[in-house]
This record gives structure tokens, sequence and C-alpha cells, in this order.
């Protein structure tokens, strides 16, 4: 637990743990859907939802590290910079691919191009990519928080 002081006047208790824990389970839930979403033929929602698992994955990791909200931001990669872990160049590179499966900011041109390059391969070999990231994020949580 981390009391913070609120600006307006105050303190703000942040409970650690439990904001790690929200995170993981989102993190887990989401990545289950998407494989639902996956086996249901709904390719690019799949794909969004891996995404999305991975953000949260990463918003635990940056929490555990520096005993901080989350910041507000999709951004895979900026995520992955702010949690203090080694995180090979090969994996930073795909986080930010992943960045195209996001999408709340696409444009009504850009979501029909998406939709029409993820095909039944093409989902599944990026899902199984994201599953690879995920649960590499998830033994490098587990050795490096150890003891924490």
């Amino acid at each position: 637990m981390v009391i913070l002081l609120n600006p307006r006047g105050g303190v703000v208790v942040f409970e650690v743990e439990k904001t790690i824990k929200y995170w993981l389970d989102g993190a887990a839930y989401d990545l289950e859907t998407g494989r639902s979403l996956l086996e249901s033929r709904r390719f690019p929602y799949a794909l969004f939802f891996g995404h999305l698992s991975l953000e949260k994955l990463l918003k635990a990791l940056f929490v555990k590290a520096t005993q901080e909200h989350a910041p507000y931001t999709h951004s895979l990669a900026l995520l992955a910079s702010k949690t203090n872990l080694e995180i090979p160049e090969s994996i930073l590179d795909q986080l930010a691919e992943f960045m195209e499966f996001h999408l709340e900011s696409r444009y009504p041109d850009d979501t029909k191009e998406f939709y029409e390059k993820c095909t039944e391969e093409f989902a599944h070999q990026k899902f199984k990519e994201m599953e690879d990231v995920y649960q590499w994020l998830i033994r490098k949580f587990k050795i490096s928080f150890q003891g924490m």
C-alpha cells in the first residue's frame, strides 16, 4: 500500500497489489477473449484483444516496478520502456508492430484496409506471436519481482 497526497487536500490510498491483480486479471481475461474471437473467426477483434491483454500486462509490470498508477496510454512500446525490465529489441519491435491492432484511433478507410489484411492465416500467426510475448512477459514478471 502506498499513501499519496491528494493535490486537492487529504490523502489517497493506492493499493499496489490490488491494482496489479486488477491489471493481471484483466490481461488474462482479454487474452482468453481474444482466443474465443479467433475461434469464432472475428479476426480483427481477436487481434485487438490480444493487444489489449499485452497493454494490461505491461501496466501491471509498470505498477509493480514503480509503485505508481499506470500511465494513460495504449502504447505498448512506451509502457514496456517504463517497466524497468530488460526487454530484448526483438520483443520491443513486436510490441511496436502490435500497435496496428489497436482499433480505437482508426479512420474508416484504415479500418477497411486492416480488416482486409486480417485473413485467417495472418490473424492466427499474429495472435500466436502476441501469446508468445505475453508468456515471455509473464515469466519476466515472476522472475523479476520475486521477493518484492
